[in-house]
């Protein structure tokens, strides 16, 4: 029932995605917990010590559906997933909730938002002879995604990923790629100086936004959203493995990005501290892809529609655990 609604071939689609969407961001401001998640971010300058109120609830919110519109409207207009799905972009809303429910103004859902509009402008270039603006924009924003949450530095890579797969080699446009990482970093240091601040902080943002290879400590609420996403994880792999994923060469070339940046985002989970119950936020781009295009286009349409269920029953008893109103 749940997919057949988001696989309406209609603009009625976005209206219940957003609608899903909304509820889910509700509930998790609801419970929100307000934690310190600013300090190594530079968002910390505006957002030093934030209360959870109306107004911070609602812009979080607000990020949150603004995230899911533009990743919905990315994997469509770049022909990743078919039209008709809009499953991956709601994964991705169940994912986003728990940096939504630590803070509603949570550094990842401002940095989130810049990798989705930085992957969009590279993958239209395949093909254009005319990428050079798309090129400076998506390695721009990717950037600016690090400044606001350092640990996203890991995806510095994919510029140069993107291009390898994507384009034939050519010296300015790698040149255009370097200019656009460093172009942020040389405005945030200039203000840093000017307002008086030390400029090293970049650096110290980074290094303490890491720590020593650990197992994650897994919270209340961590076994039951890692259970489903690791069964789903599982069932999607399988999927791949037994289906050509496309017979569009753009739309190949675009999985094989995906699936690296799964692979930078990988160490993330034993050297980066979320502090949320679900250790993989920085793989919930790629996970919301593959999860989402097999259970839109499972032949078992009963066991799809049970295991996106049972996704968001134990989202919700997560969430519960994790605020303590349950055991």
């Amino acid at each position: 029932m749940l997919l057949n609604i988001l696989k309406i071939n209609s603009y009625l689609a976005y209206v219940y995605l957003l609608l899903f969407t909304l509820i889910l961001g509700i509930f998790a401001v609801n419970v929100s917990f307000n934690s310190s998640v600013f300090s190594n971010s530079t968002l910390y300058y505006f957002f030093q010590a934030t209360q959870v109120n109306i107004f911070t609830k609602t812009a979080g919110v607000f990020l949150l559906l603004i995230n899911v519109l533009v990743f919905d409207l990315f994997l469509n207009s770049q022909e990743i997933t078919e039209k008709d799905n809009h499953v991956p972009a709601f994964i991705l809303s169940l994912f986003l909730c728990y940096a939504l429910m630590q803070n509603p103004l949570h550094p990842i859902l401002f940095a989130q938002l810049l990798v989705s509009i930085s992957l969009w402008r590279f993958i239209s270039v395949y093909k254009s002879n005319k990428g050079f603006s798309s090129i400076f924009d998506g390695a721009f924003a990717l950037s600016v995604a690090t400044v606001f949450y350092p640990p996203y530095i890991i995806f510095i890579a994919l510029c140069f990923i993107c291009l390898l797969t994507l384009r034939t080699f050519a010296l300015r446009e790698w040149f255009l790629t370097i200019i656009g990482i460093i172009t942020p970093y040389i405005f945030y240091v200039s203000l840093l100086f000017l307002f008086n601040k030390n400029p090293q902080q970049i650096l110290l943002n980074m290094k303490d936004s890491f720590h020593a290879f650990a197992i994650p400590v897994y919270l209340k609420g961590s076994f039951l959203i890692n259970f489903i996403i690791t069964s789903l994880s599982i069932f999607s792999f399988l999927f791949f493995l037994l289906k050509t994923v496309s017979t569009k060469i753009k739309t190949q070339k675009a999985f094989v990005i995906f699936l690296w940046m799964f692979i930078l985002s990988v160490p993330t989970w034993f050297i980066v501290s979320t502090g949320a119950a679900f250790s993989g936020l920085l793989s919930a781009m790629p996970l919301s892809i593959f999860c989402g295009i097999y259970l839109g286009n499972a032949k078992s349409r009963i066991l799809a529609e049970l295991l996106l269920v049972t996704l968001i029953v134990l989202f919700v008893i997560s969430m519960l655990q994790q605020t303590r109103i349950i055991n």
